[in-house]
């Protein structure tokens, strides 16, 4: 039986990431173009990126010791940030993780956790493509 997380065919939405782009470039040139600044386009992402990795940290932890309403807090946090970088798979599966905690369906949380990982990582190598190129204009 397919986890709350999986579409129709069982499929777990990681499983689908690679034809996904990791950032919405059309997000995030709108954030750059808002910006006062190449540097501040750089400190905000520095900002988010360090964040991101706390928020990821904390959620293996709250899982690994079923801390259901901190990882639900975590993945609803990291979610809002995920918006405003076009990190939309990312914030989708927050948004997943988020979901199952609160409707306390366990099965396939650890599964849609480690998603969630190994998207922050596709994020993480997105968001650091898009700084180098920004720098080099």
């Amino acid at each position: 039986m397919p986890s709350s997380n999986s579409n129709s065919d069982g499929v777990h939405p990681s499983d689908e990431t690679p034809n996904v782009p990791a950032i919405d470039m059309r997000a995030i040139s709108r954030v750059a173009e808002n910006c006062p600044g190449e540097e501040f386009i750089t400190n905000i992402i520095e900002v988010f990126l360090a964040d991101m990795s706390e928020r990821v940290s904390a959620a293996g932890l709250q899982m690994s010791q079923d801390d259901g309403a901190g990882l639900a807090a975590t993945a609803h946090a990291l979610k809002g940030g995920c918006g405003h970088f076009g990190a939309v798979q990312l914030m989708q599966l927050c948004g997943a993780i988020e979901d199952q905690v609160r409707k306390q369906q366990p099965d396939g949380i650890h599964a849609a956790v480690n998603s969630m990982i190994a998207e922050a990582q596709r994020v993480r190598d997105a968001l650091i493509a898009f700084r180098s190129k920004q720098a080099a204009l």
